[in-house]
């Protein structure tokens, strides 16, 4: 089955704007996420989906494979679907553009997740690890993903989820990583937003509100999603060797 990674892009970022051409550890960030896609086993294919031109000018002039989609997109998977429509794949891999570390081992074990759950009828699959530490559990940037013993999404949420109210049990945060079917994608883009999708600001609640499960599975830990300058600091010490 071929897989396509798909690494969306735009400069607009209200904390941080620009952010995909950051300069990290020497290189722009966007150019550390295109490496990890590429040494990912299962990809046969990266492309990065913007709607801006000097994003679209540096791939151009350093070996990247651009392709300009809409600027009316609410989320990267919206985007997602707008590339399945134009390149023809089996699989479609979202790869968060601000994921400078992300771990190819977990691109590959997302893919997988998916191709072992397309018998069950599951066409999403994404990736979750263990909390780190205690103050992860009231950053509202972070999103809580409880599994079911089936290996699916049960919920995902902003708030620390489940309540221990009880007994306790181990938590474990969504990785911003997602497989799709083409099919899969489409039908995203065809939904309304729902009511919980909008509140918390999550775009895979989309697929759980309409009714559909989403295969989940543990990745590696270690990635650091860049959303202000401090975080593009803290990347670049871990790249430079520094941590």
């Amino acid at each position: 089955m071929s897989t396509l990674a798909i690494i969306p892009a735009r400069m607009a970022s209200t904390r941080f704007p620009g952010k995909p051409l950051a300069d990290i550890a020497g290189r722009p960030m966007i150019a550390w996420v295109w490496d990890r896609a590429v040494a990912a086993k299962t990809v046969d294919h990266v492309v990065i989906a913007t709607e801006d031109d000097v994003i679209a000018e540096y791939c151009a002039a350093n070996g990247m494979e651009a392709v300009m989609t809409s600027s009316d997109h609410l989320t990267g998977t919206d985007r997602g679907a707008e590339v399945a429509r134009r390149i023809d794949a089996d699989i479609y891999v979202n790869v968060q553009g601000d994921e400078p570390l992300i771990d190819p081992d977990s691109i590959d074990a997302v893919v997988m997740c998916l191709k072992d759950n397309l018998e069950r009828g599951i066409e999403v699959s994404t990736g979750y690890v263990a909390v780190a530490d205690d103050d992860q559990l009231d950053d509202p940037s972070v999103v809580h993903l409880v599994p079911t013993l089936d290996g699916c999404v049960m919920t995902l949420s902003r708030f620390p989820v489940p309540y221990p109210m009880a007994e306790t049990m181990p938590r474990t945060l969504h990785v911003g990583l997602y497989a799709f079917t083409g099919a899969a994608l489409q039908r995203f883009a065809q939904w309304e937003r729902g009511p919980v999708e909008r509140a918390e600001s999550g775009e895979m609640l989309r697929y759980l509100e309409h009714g559909e499960r989403i295969a989940c599975v543990a990745v590696a830990p270690g990635s650091i999603g860049v959303d202000t300058p401090e975080d593009a600091a803290k990347v670049a010490k871990i790249l430079a060797g520094g941590a």
